[in-house]
Parts: structure tokens; C-alpha cells; sequence
């Protein structure tokens, strides 16, 4: 039985597919500038490509790719400028001789190598850019060296649009961010204010809790990882949050409080997690939301139990409330409180490594008597006024 072999298509393929593949995926004008330099000259078979950036009314030579430098690095009037008259006008202009066009600054020429020129602007409608193309001798480009310019051209303004979204969505995401840290601080000083403390307290328990979890890092390299440290640290200032619901008499008393005062402060930890979740029932739940909740939630309780609000014990209370209640502590008994005078560091430190195992995480507390001197450091950092 005959059988025909079919052959498969033929499909032709534009050499100019793959430099447009690249700038499909340039995250940056420098690179868009970069491809057009590397490859547009060989496949426009030009002998110097520019690429002209419109800086208002000037043009500037950002790159270019030539047998002789040309004017990289230099600006020129955009009336006095061929690149600047394409794209005032929008049109492709092609010059056979450049000394017969008046509109072509024949003093900047001379120097140079160019003999004749093809200049297309970038993005049409509205001009952001130039690329040109230049030989050594008289020459008028053919009709696939035109449309391979116009090709490139046009890819390199869907790049340059693409880079502006991509700019413009993390200026968005940085704002965004700066924002909420904003808030947060807002949020957190209100508590300090009504405590009768100053904003310092928030930044250096952050940088405490901060410093203890990545030296903790390699312990629970499962929990503590690089983006967890970070969000300990970014929800960290929320930890007293709930202070803003306990009143002025008990706050601000300057002696013990009271059996009944007591209780009303213990309150503040199950305020403040009754805060966050509003939040969350606002906003929708977040793995920092979350972690902040862990933090005004638990960083009184105590690893023996005898803590509060809930009474838990050992790896009970989450990572994130053990590593806040030392950074806590520490920076209760080094700073002046209405109540009592601030405690030296070499005395704080003795303290807290006695209530090793009961009050706190034994496991982290040789940790923390490593980087003890670490919490002195930001302590003098962020010392009180």
C-alpha cells in the first residue's frame, strides 16, 4: 500500500521575533535601551543605532551601538534635532544625504561617521522615545530595514508601557505599605501615649523582638522564617494595643495596683486581640493580622502557666508571644516608668535569666543571654528623650 509523506509547514520566522520576545519581558527602561543596543543594528544592517529619549523640550542620547561613538550622553535642543523633529511630528524620517536636509544640525554631524539616517519615533500618539538608524555611506533603506525599525520601535513602546505599569504598581505597593506601617504606629502610639510612655518604646521592642527571632532562626528554622521575623517585627508595636481600653486611674497610678486594678489591666491582652479582629472582619484575614493578634494576645503569658489572660503554658502560647514577652520585659525594667526608676542593663539581664523556665521560654532565654549586649546597643539607640 502507497502512503504519501506529508511534510510538515514551513512556518518563516521574522528575525526580528526573538528581540521582541525580549523586550516583551524587560523589567526596566535600561534594559529595554539594552536589547535595542545589542541586537537592532545587526538586524537592521545599519552601521549605528541610537536610542533617543524626550526629556521635555530635548532630546537625549541614552544608548547607542556604532562602528564610532556618536553623541551618547548628550542632549540637544528638540527643534535643533532630527530625532526631536520625528518625534515632534510624529513620522518616520528617512535622509539619504544628511548634508542636503536643512533640518539635520550639520555641526554635530561631522565628527561623526553618518552619511544617511532613518529615525522612527517610539510610541506614535504621543512620542516618548526615538530610535535611529545610521550608515557610513549614502544609503536609502529598503522596505524590510523600514518595517524592521517600525518593529522594534513599536515593541520597544509596548515595553517602556509595560515598565511604567510595572513602576507604577510598586510605587502603589510601597505606598501602600508605608501606609499601613503608618497606621500601625498611629495605632500602637495611642497606646503608649494613654501608658504614659514615649513612641521609643515601640521601636525598641521591635528591634528587640527582632533581633532575638533571628538569632532564634536556626532553633525553629520551620516557624521562623525570613518572611515571619519580618512580620514579628512589622506587628510587634501592636502589643499593648488594648491599653487604650484600660483606664487613666489604673495606667497612670504611681504605686502597686490593687487586687481589682489588676484585673481590669489584665484585661488589655484580650482587648487588644478584640481590636485586631475588628480589623480582620474589615480588612479579611492576613497571616500578619494574624500575627499580630498572637502577639497583644499572648505576650503575658508565662511558660509555667501562671501567666494571663488564658493561663498557658510551654509551646501552648505561640513563638511570637514568647520572643514579645522577653523583649517586653526587658524594655519594662531598663526604662523609667511612672511607677518605678529604670533598672540597669547587667540587673535586667540577671533578672530575666532567673525566671528562666518559668516565665519564660528556656530555650530562648539562652539565646537571649548571648545577645544580651544587643539589646543594650538599642536600647542606647532609641534611649528616651
Amino acid at each position: 500500500m502507497n502512503t504519501l509523506a506529508i511534510k510538515p509547514p514551513i512556518y518563516d520566522t521574522d528575525p526580528v521575533d526573538n528581540l521582541v520576545l525580549e523586550l516583551s519581558m524587560a523589567r526596566g527602561l535600561a534594559e529595554v535601551m539594552d536589547i535595542v543596543r545589542r541586537e537592532a543594528r545587526a538586524l537592521i544592517g545599519a552601521d549605528g543605532i541610537t536610542f533617543v529619549l524626550r526629556a521635555g523640550n530635548e532630546c537625549f542620547y541614552a544608548d547607542e551601538d556604532a562602528i564610532t561613538p556618536l553623541w551618547k550622553g548628550q542632549r540637544f535642543s528638540a527643534e535643533a534635532c532630527i530625532s526631536g523633529w520625528a518625534m515632534t511630528h510624529r513620522q518616520v524620517v528617512v535622509v539619504e544625504d544628511i548634508y542636503a536636509d536643512h533640518r539635520i544640525p550639520h555641526a554635530a554631524y561631522r565628527p561623526t561617521f553618518v552619511k544617511s539616517l532613518a529615525i522612527t519615533p517610539v510610541r506614535t500618539d504621543d512620542p516618548v522615545a526615538a530610535i535611529g538608524a545610521y550608515w557610513a555611506h549614502r544609503h536609502v533603506p529598503s522596505e524590510e530595514q523600514l518595517r524592521r525599525l517600525q518593529r522594534i520601535a513599536n515593541s520597544a513602546a509596548m515595553a517602556m508601557a509595560n515598565v511604567a505599569l510595572l513602576e507604577a504598581l510598586i510605587d502603589s505597593r510601597e505606598e501602600a505599605i508605608r501606609a499601613k506601617d503608618a497606621i500601625i504606629f498611629a495605632m500602637a502610639s495611642l497606646a503608649e501615649v494613654r501608658d504614659n510612655e514615649t513612641g521609643n518604646h515601640i521601636y525598641r521592642t521591635q528591634h528587640y523582638v527582632r533581633a532575638l527571632a533571628q538569632a532564634s532562626q536556626p532553633f525553629f528554622p520551620d516557624q521562623l522564617r525570613d518572611g515571619m521575623i519580618e512580620l514579628i517585627f512589622k506587628s510587634a508595636p501592636l502589643h499593648d494595643i488594648g491599653k487604650i481600653g484600660v483606664p487613666d486611674k489604673i495606667l497612670f497610678k504611681p504605686g502597686k495596683l490593687d487586687a481589682e486594678e489588676f484585673a481590669i489591666m489584665q484585661t488589655h491582652p484580650d482587648l487588644g486581640r478584640r481590636a485586631i479582629e475588628a480589623g480582620e472582619r474589615r480588612l479579611g484575614a492576613s497571616t500578619f493580622l494574624d500575627v499580630a493578634k498572637d502577639i497583644a494576645f499572648t505576650h503575658h503569658e508565662r511558660w509555667d502557666g501562671s501567666g494571663y489572660p488564658q493561663g498557658l503554658s510551654g509551646t501552648d502560647i505561640p513563638l511570637a508571644g514568647r520572643l514579645m514577652a522577653i523583649a517586653d520585659v526587658y524594655d519594662a525594667l531598663v526604662s523609667d516608668r511612672v511607677y518605678k526608676k529604670a533598672m540597669p542593663h547587667v540587673q535586667a539581664v540577671a533578672l530575666i535569666l532567673s525566671e528562666r523556665g518559668r516565665h519564660f521560654d528556656p530555650q530562648l532565654i539562652d539565646i537571649f543571654e548571648k545577645i544580651a549586649p544587643l539589646f543594650d546597643d538599642i536600647h542606647r539607640q532609641f534611649i528616651d528623650p
